[in-house]
């Protein structure tokens, strides 16, 4: 017997070993590590997660949340589908299970009067671009995430400006404007942030009138990372450079199969001749600072045609890429670059 029903957390378990089974990209296959598989819906209002069941078995499961953003300049609902997942057996087709999950889902969102669908996948993550495919998704935008190890060595004491946060925030919307996708209450992803201790700080490195800066995010109390595959070239570096690492200040790359923790920067944003060397600088100091804290990968992710930053050089790095995909609902259009890259969504 087949039915879809609104997940509970009595299903956490199964759907925890559902993602077990669901890495993300070939070339770096990266599986999360969470104990609460609804972690991502606590950080939305208006989310629902959706299970397809055959035979009291979880064969699939796709959650979304509704969100008032900008879209040319004018506040409007869009829904972001995120945890999009399918039991190995129908995750090869569309038939069944997936395809009628995918079915109950459009037909919410529709009725909550979205002006499109949503969600970022992973580039290599041929799977996942396929099942968003048929369902009549279309690449809208693509980001990319620098993802280098922590250093050690000495860091630089930066101001978190935590002490001023709505002041701080308030600067950060002016410069990302009335961009699409940007959310309408721009300040509640920050204030819920640092009122769960996610939120690690503001921080900015100015030189004369050029300056750069980041948010940093510590969502080590939600999940960990883990590298099931990489290149062969990443592990030989590891190989080399690892047993140094504890006496010299030279990078630790993971292992593969090794729980990992991440420092996450959004919202980069450089001014000036000097901006874009600050920003290089300020991921630097930062890496040493996620060191010092035990955090191993520190990611910065930019869309690649975002106006107010570019990712910046590292070593060693790899930078991953994502399409952000779009299926429209009450028009044909695609949303208008530049895009805004919200948290939440990530």
């Amino acid at each position: 017997m087949f039915r879809i029903r609104v997940a509970t957390h009595d299903d956490n378990e199964a759907l925890l070993h559902l993602e077990s089974e669901s890495p993300q990209g070939t070339g770096i296959a990266i599986l999360l590590d969470r104990s609460d598989y609804f972690y991502r819906s606590r950080m939305h209002d208006g989310a629902k997660v959706l299970l397809a069941e055959e035979d009291g078995r979880i064969v699939g499961v796709m959650a979304y949340a509704i969100k008032e953003v900008l879209l040319d300049g004018a506040a409007d609902r869009v829904a972001y589908f995120y945890d999009l997942r399918g039991e190995a057996s129908y995750r090869r087709s569309m038939k069944r299970g997936l395809f009628r999950l995918w079915r109950a889902a459009h037909d919410e969102i529709q009725a909550a009067g979205a002006a499109f669908l949503f969600g970022h996948v992973k580039a290599d993550n041929y799977d996942s671009l396929n099942v968003v495919t048929r369902m009549g998704a279309q690449p809208a935008a693509s980001f990319d995430i620098l993802s280098t190890t922590s250093l050690p060595g000495r860091r630089l004491d930066l101001d978190p400006h935590l002490d001023a946060l709505e002041e701080e925030v308030a600067k950060i919307s002016q410069a990302v404007g009335q961009r699409t996708m940007k959310p309408t209450n721009f300040l509640s992803a920050y204030a819920r942030g640092a009122e769960l201790g996610y939120l690690k700080g503001i921080y900015r490195l100015e030189a004369g009138e050029s300056f750069a800066q980041v948010s940093a995010w510590d969502l080590s109390k939600i999940y960990y990372g883990r590298v099931l595959r990489m290149p062969l070239w990443i592990r030989l570096l590891g190989g080399a450079l690892n047993p140094l690492s504890t006496f010299l200040p030279v990078p630790r790359i993971p292992v593969v199969g090794q729980q990992i923790s991440y420092l996450q920067l959004f919202d980069p944003i450089v001014r000036g001749a000097r901006g874009q060397a600050l920003l290089a600088k300020l991921v630097q100091e930062l890496r040493r600072a996620a060191r010092a804290d035990g955090t191993d990968i520190v990611t910065l992710f930019v869309y690649r045609d975002d106006p107010l930053a570019r990712l910046p050089r590292a070593f060693p790095n790899t930078v991953l890429h994502y399409h952000t995909m779009v299926r429209p609902m009450r028009t044909s259009s695609l949303p208008q670059p530049p895009l805004y890259l919200d948290i939440r969504d990530i």
